[in-house]
């Protein structure tokens, strides 16, 4: 429905109204005006504009009074067809304001793309070999197969024994996520940002591998304990899936057990150990907190999902900047601390992204490259 035509039909009605009631001269003559004033397409447009920055629900308790019976019947009319004009122009005004060309042109977001399978692997003589869904190689490195194919990275180990312990690491950048599956079978995914260090086989009597950035651990049952070494304290397994959270910029490190029982041990020797469903939360300056979770906020990321509960709206865009390799501003502090829940695709257009956090709140996000400026 057009504007043009909009009006057209509500100056048509109106003029109807107003010579209807120009036979009543009894009622009230503010009627005449405000039909009169609706004629006016710019009057209508400027209101519509009123109307969507005006909070009806606190001015009709605010202002209400008892109307005069004698004319209810004729200010019902002119509410109405107002109603259903100034409701229906805001309807045709709040749809293109949703379905404007920031949310829905890609061109607006052609410098901004989801993440997709990629990484680096360095190997323990520094070689550097680019990693992506369509690398389809084999490399022999220590007694050892890595095969690399569409699913990701795998250690297949020979049944020569290895002449020794070396380290390969894995690297994988903002924009990226990358599947490993190390020589003991152990499954590992790796989040944008992140980088394992790990052996190209396991041969001493303890299996360890650090962590920077955040993995998803399904670690195979063996008889030899499997060590994930953080900035923050290590974590002490034998076979159990959990979920590590330890970027270097975070405010908190956060250890997640989805199945089995790990022992977290901090650096001053304390152990802490955790039962499924809880989590283990390091903060900055040493402090911990163990809590019952709901382990889909964890883990949605492995499975493509962005699951957030009342998340700070600066925590989840640390988030989409390492999932959409782009950079956050902010002019108005406040809008850190703002709290959303939702959950969508890691593969949606950032404008969906935008187009929530706008249309729920009062921030206002410009976009500029690979820029976000967020304001109020």
């Amino acid at each position: 429905m057009k504007w043009n035509s909009l009006f057209d039909k509500s100056e048509w009605l109106f003029r109807q109204i107003l010579n209807r009631e120009e036979k009543v001269p009894h009622e009230d003559s503010r009627l005449k005006d405000i039909a009169q004033k609706l004629s006016d397409s710019q009057y209508l447009h400027k209101k519509i504009e009123e109307q969507e920055r005006f909070d009806y629900l606190k001015a009709y308790h605010k202002n209400i009074v008892p109307p005069k019976k004698a004319i209810i019947s004729s200010y019902l009319k002119v509410a109405c067809i107002l109603l259903l004009v100034i409701g229906s122009g805001t309807l045709l005004y709040i749809w293109q304001k949703q379905h404007t060309p920031q949310y829905y042109n890609e061109t607006y977001f052609a410098d901004i793309h989801p993440g997709k399978q990629q990484a680096l692997l360095i190997t323990h003589d520094g070689r550097k070999v680019k990693l992506n869904r369509d690398s389809g190689q084999i490399i022999r490195q220590n007694e050892t197969i890595i095969q690399i194919d569409t699913t990701g990275l795998h250690y297949n180990p020979s049944s020569q024994v290895p002449s020794g312990i070396i380290y390969n690491t894995l690297v994988v950048p903002r924009g990226g996520e990358f599947f490993l599956t190390l020589s003991d079978g152990t499954k590992v995914w790796l989040n944008s940002d992140s980088r394992l260090e790990y052996p190209v086989n396991f041969v001493d009597s303890v299996r360890e591998v650090t962590i920077s950035g955040e993995a998803y651990f399904e670690v195979n049952h063996t008889n030899t304990p499997f060590i994930v070494k953080t900035n923050k304290g290590n974590i002490r397994v034998l076979g159990t899936e959990f979920n590590v959270n330890n970027y270097p910029e975070s405010r908190e490190s956060v250890t997640t057990l989805i199945n089995g029982k790990i022992a977290y041990c901090l650096p001053d020797g304390q152990q802490l150990i955790l039962t499924p469903s809880q989590q283990i939360i390091i903060k900055t300056k040493g402090q911990t907190e163990i809590k019952t979770v709901d382990t889909q906020y964890a883990t949605s990321w492995k499975n493509g999902m962005f699951l957030f509960q009342e998340m700070r709206l600066e925590d989840i865009m640390y988030q989409l900047e390492r999932w959409y390799d782009i950079h956050v501003f902010y002019t108005h502090e406040r809008a850190k601390n703002l709290h959303f829940s939702g959950d969508l695709s890691r593969f949606k257009n950032i404008g969906t992204f935008i187009e929530m956090f706008e249309k729920s709140s009062d921030v206002k996000i410009e976009v500029q490259g690979k820029n976000l400026i967020i304001g109020m």
